[in-house]
């Protein structure tokens, strides 16, 4: 009798045990809900939140940031107020959020072209493409940033949106260098060689729009025929 139930009492044990290291397998393998549910809460966040900044450009273009009200904003959006500022810290603040809308595309396809070590005719003309496209994409963001960038140049902001515009000079001017060091262009003065390749393509979001004369390519193709046979090495 007291052998039986000191088996039962095993058997029971052994029961137990095994259902604990079931349930401790199931723990480490199956995320908690709220774990799983994070990173896709975070990328709808995300991508609702360019789609108000987006708007915003938009409205800007259109009426112009300082004649643009929150109330005009919350109409564009279809957020209530509460829920445009659960997306933005203010009017102000869109200007930044807009310039990152533009830049960070533009920046991280720029490294990549330039890291393919391509000559630096190719690498120049592949950047110009690059440029043009993000000026035709973002044609809105980028107007009004370039329209309105004064009103944020003294905000701590300022400083991070400086060191993204002065990398991608950089980009460029490495190229040149390169050009230089390899015989392929001419060129007096690599900073104002720059500022004119710069010049160029930015002032094109004044006048371009989707479906106008001429495709952003075409544009991109001539603009860089004309500089090249400027800086070209005879």
């Amino acid at each position: 009798m007291a052998e039986a139930a000191s088996k039962g009492s095993k058997t029971q044990r052994t029961r137990v045990n095994r259902a604990t290291v079931v349930a401790s397998k199931t723990s480490r393998t199956k995320p908690q809900d709220g774990s799983a549910r994070k990173p896709r809460s975070r990328e709808r966040y995300n991508e609702r939140r360019a789609e108000v900044v987006d708007i915003a450009a938009r409205v800007f273009a259109e009426r112009g940031y300082h004649a643009t009200s929150i109330d005009d904003l919350v109409e564009a959006t279809g957020l209530k107020r509460g829920g445009l500022y659960h997306y933005i810290d203010g009017k102000h603040s869109l200007l930044t959020a807009i310039h990152e809308r533009f830049i960070d595309p533009l920046l991280a396809e720029s490294e990549e072209i330039v890291a393919r070590g391509e000559p630096p005719e190719d690498t120049l003309r592949l950047l110009a493409f690059a440029l043009m496209r993000d000026i035709a994409t973002f044609n809105n963001q980028v107007t009004v940033f370039l329209h309105e960038w004064r009103v944020i140049e003294n905000d701590p902001e300022w400083r991070d949106i400086r060191r993204s515009r002065k990398k991608f000079e950089s980009l460029i001017e490495s190229v040149l260098k390169a050009g230089e060091e390899e015989g392929a262009f001419s060129v007096r003065d690599r900073k104002i060689t720059l500022l004119a390749f710069l010049g160029m393509l930015n002032y094109s979001y004044q006048w371009y729009h989707t479906g106008g004369r001429a495709p952003y390519e075409k544009i991109a193709a001539e603009f860089c025929d004309i500089f090249l046979n400027g800086i070209r090495a005879h």
